[in-house]
C-alpha cells in the first residue's frame, strides 16, 4: 500500500455522536464498544501521522437559519427529537472530530449520508491523488459509512474498511453491516492496516 496515495476517512466520528455530553450522549444514546474501537483507531491515526498520509473527517452537519435554529427535515426530526440549537453545527464543539483522533488534515461537512453527496470530497481526493480510501466510523442502518463506501467503489477508489474501527448502536447492527460489506470491499483490522502501511 502506498502511503502517499492513501487517505484515512473518518465518517461521523464527532463529539455529538460519541461524547457523553454531546447530542447523543445527552439523549442517553451510545454506540456499542465505542471506547475499545476508538483505542484501535488511535493506532491507525498515529501511523498515518507518522507516514504523513492524509486524514479526512467527514462530519454530519445541520445547517442553521438566521436565528441559529437548525433546519431539520420533518422525517429526520421525528426520529431525532432530542436535537436542538447548536447540535452538529459547523464551528461548534459537538460538530468536531473527537479529540482522540484529531486534528484531521481536512474536514468535509456533509448534510446527507454519503461523504460524497453535495460535498467537495471527490475534488479533494483528486487534488491529493488519492487512490485508496480507508474507512472507519459510525455504521448506521442506511447511511454514513455504507453509503460512502458504496459510492467510493462506484468512483473506482480502492476501499478498505476497518473492522474494529467501526461502531454501531448495537452489536447486532454492527455484525449485520460488517457481514453485508464482506463481499463489497476488503475488511481489515486496525493492526493489519498498520502493518500494510508500514510494509
Amino acid at each position: 500500500m502506498n502511503p502517499s496515495t492513501s487517505a484515512l476517512l473518518f465518517v461521523d466520528m464527532q463529539n455529538d455522536f460519541l461524547h457523553p455530553v454531546g447530542a447523543y450522549g445527552r439523549a442517553k444514546l451510545s454506540l456499542s464498544n465505542s471506547r475499545a474501537r476508538i483505542e484501535q483507531m488511535i493506532k491507525v491515526t498515529n501511523c498515518f501521522k507518522e507516514l504523513e498520509s492524509r486524514i479526512i473527517a467527514a462530519n454530519f452537519t445541520l445547517i442553521a437559519d438566521k436565528d441559529n435554529v437548525p433546519i431539520i427535515p420533518e422525517e429526520f426530526k421525528a426520529k431525532h427529537p432530542f436535537l436542538h440549537r447548536g447540535d452538529f453545527q459547523v464551528g461548534r464543539w459537538g460538530h468536531q472530530l473527537i479529540d482522540e483522533l484529531g486534528p484531521a488534515d481536512f474536514v468535509i461537512n456533509k448534510i446527507g449520508h454519503s461523504a460524497f453527496q453535495s460535498t467537495h470530497l471527490e475534488w479533494l481526493l483528486d487534488q491529493l491523488n488519492i487512490k485508496t480510501l480507508i474507512l472507519g466510523g459510525v455504521l448506521a442502518k442506511d447511511g454514513g459509512i455504507v453509503s460512502t463506501l458504496l459510492e467510493a467503489k462506484d468512483k473506482s477508489y480502492e476501499v478498505l474498511l476497518l473492522m474494529d474501527g467501526c461502531m454501531a448502536v448495537t452489536e447486532e447492527l454492527y455484525s449485520e453491516k460488517i457481514k453485508e460489506l464482506e463481499n463489497v470491499c476488503k475488511i481489515v483490522t486496525c493492526k493489519e492496516l498498520v502493518n500494510l502501511m508500514n510494509s
